[in-house]
């Protein structure tokens, strides 16, 4: 556990190391467990977010089969319930490693770092590329329902029959369900439990998903779903892209 004042973080290790607990003053703000790894916690989505459509991975003129784990789609990236490593903590921090796994068709390590602050805590991935790839980054959280959002965000993708973002944006309905929005710099603000949040981020897109009874998704991404193949973020070999995600207790 990592602990500073009156916000305390539990991180998974060997399931994806997702932040497994999140707590402001003994209230929790996370769904703590679930039989489906892609339903709880908050983990890391890397080398992508959100659905590649078909499972398919098209780069440098060659077209690469990934592991399909929502229908005929890939999500959410190959890391989100693997085992890393430890690769440093102390009270309020830790530091953890994994590589990008065999579902993925190049060599990369990835790094995810955790800072536990008196107002809340802060999450850092790094990929560090192997070979040239493509590489989107995000997290996703699902925060304990009841919970009342303002997204701050103006803009949000169509989504097309697949349920895949587009390239075409419109103005933000008042009650998105299962959207892709444009951040603009916004943070949304969120109250889970009557603990009033604070969510920011230098990733340039926010998907809140909606449709559960118990839970509030609001996610960070570097782009939205299958940017990995329309407009992906490439980085080369020996190079390194990260972002940011923060969680803190608005006072």
């Amino acid at each position: 556990m990592l602990r500073s004042g009156d916000a305390a973080a539990t991180v998974d290790v060997r399931r994806g190391a997702r932040l497994a607990s999140l707590r402001f003053g003994g209230t929790e703000v996370l769904v703590t467990a679930g039989s489906d790894p892609v339903a709880w916690g908050c983990y890391p989505m890397v080398p992508y977010a959100g659905r590649v459509r078909d499972a398919r991975l098209r780069f440098a003129g060659r077209t690469h089969d990934l592991e399909p784990n929502a229908g005929r789609h890939a999500m959410h990236g190959t890391v989100f319930a693997a085992p890393w490593e430890l690769d440093s903590h102390d009270i309020d921090s830790a530091t953890l490693v994994t590589s990008l796994g065999p579902h993925w068709p190049f060599e990369g390590i990835v790094v995810q770092r955790f800072e536990v602050s008196d107002d809340g805590i802060t999450m850092r991935l790094a990929v560090h590329a192997g070979q040239d790839q493509p590489v989107q980054l995000g997290w996703h959280p699902w925060f304990l329902k009841p919970a009342r959002l303002d997204h701050r965000c103006r803009l949000m993708h169509v989504r097309d029959r697949a349920g895949i973002a587009t390239s075409e944006v419109i103005p933000v309905p008042d009650e998105p369900l299962d959207d892709c929005l444009v951040s603009g710099g916004a943070e949304p603000e969120l109250t889970v439990r009557d603990v009033d949040l604070r969510l920011s981020s230098d990733c340039s897109h926010w998907v809140v998903y909606d449709m559960h009874d118990h839970a509030t998704c609001v996610e960070p991404q570097s782009g939205p779903p299958n940017a990995i193949n329309d407009s992906p973020d490439i980085v080369p070999a020996g190079s390194i892209m990260s972002r940011w995600f923060r969680i803190v207790r608005a006072r």
